[in-house]
């Protein structure tokens, strides 16, 4: 989150670069910067001095005109392009690199224009896809402003700030119920982290402190949240729990082929957990590898030492064996599951 906080530091102290690109999949933390920009660069709500395309139909030689234009009544414009296509490895050239930076072209306009951006104009670039860090475009933006990479939160910086939003409204959260609103939720980004400490907050009314049963009783477990659980409580041999998880996720009409391939998934993760442990990787090298939160796989290792590879091999097999038969109409996906969790405990 430090990218972030730079960022805000920077704004809030007027230093304004004139041109930005904002990527990764972080997203509520783009909005949320987008706004500050506004707040800062607009103290007035002065939107004649605001310009708003989307990427997917704008053409480059709009967006530099509409930079090279002058404030009116201001010190500085600001230009603002959602979805913008042109940094990721095709772009809109169809990823040819020679008509990226060939004078006439789109790319090339804006290419000429970074060389020498206006000082009264913020242009920011915000791109949905990944970014391509080896196109002209992208090392143009870096050397005449700032390309930030709006990084997935670590685990304990989404603890912390759960904390701090809800400290901001007058409120306290046990740290074992941050922890778990942390695990159920972080997954989706903190836009739905922010989602979910709104309905804590309805749901405490006057009370002052989240409790674990508060987050137990509103927080809502994704599907990947239960598969992770169905998969640890037949790996600690609570079945008859692993098999109500199952008729829950079907009860809220997951299909059997998305919770088969979740149930394969967590199977795979595992088994690289249980191979890299075996080799002598601590948690946190497994972690950057297999590119998860240290906090799942410390638990996933948990779930390698109880069941051991050759089941969970077993399981990955037993899997794709399910789903042929189920693609051919062999096989009833509940019985079959069923069926095939509970030897998977009993082995």
């Amino acid at each position: 989150m430090e990218y972030y906080k730079g960022l805000m530091n920077s704004l809030a102290r007027g230093v304004v670069s004139p041109v930005y690109l904002l990527y990764g999949e972080e997203e509520y933390l783009k909005e949320k910067a987008v706004a500050k920009f506004r707040e800062v660069l607009l103290p007035q709500a002065a939107d004649f001095n605001l310009d708003l395309l989307d990427g997917e139909t704008a053409e480059l030689p709009s967006v530099v005109a509409l930079a090279e234009n002058l404030p009116f009544m201001a010190e500085r414009r600001l230009v603002i392009v959602k979805s913008a296509p042109w940094f990721s490895s095709k772009g809109k050239s169809g990823g040819d690199p020679a008509a990226e930076g060939k004078a006439g072209s789109q790319e090339g306009i804006l290419l000429q224009y970074l060389s020498n951006p206006s000082p009264t104009t913020c242009l920011i670039f915000i791109a949905r896809d990944s970014v391509d860090r080896r196109k002209k475009l992208f090392k143009a933006v870096s050397a005449a402003g700032a390309a930030i990479d709006f990084k997935a939160l670590k685990a304990q910086e989404m603890v912390t700030w759960v904390n701090q939003r809800l400290k901001a409204a007058s409120k306290q959260i046990e740290p074992a119920a941050a922890k778990a609103l942390v695990e159920v939720n972080g997954k989706l980004g903190l836009l739905n982290l922010q989602h979910e400490v709104e309905k804590l907050l309805c749901y405490l009314g006057e009370r002052n402190l989240v409790e674990l049963q508060d987050v137990q009783q509103v927080a809502v477990n994704n599907i990947e949240q239960n598969i992770f659980n169905v998969v640890d409580d037949v790996a600690s041999g609570q079945t008859s729990r692993a098999l109500h998880g199952i008729r829950e996720l079907l009860a809220q009409k997951e299909q059997p082929p998305k919770i088969l391939a979740l149930l394969a998934r967590q199977f795979r993760i595992a088994l690289q957990v249980a191979i890299l442990a075996k080799e002598g990787y601590a948690e946190r090298e497994m972690a950057s590898r297999l590119g998860l939160p240290d906090f799942v796989v410390r638990k996933t290792l948990q779930q390698c030492q109880r069941s051991g590879a050759t089941k969970i091999r077993r399981a990955l097999q037993q899997l794709a064996e399910l789903d042929a038969d189920m693609k051919r109409g062999q096989q009833d996906f509940p019985s079959a599951i069923e069926t095939m969790l509970i030897n998977f405990s009993r082995s």
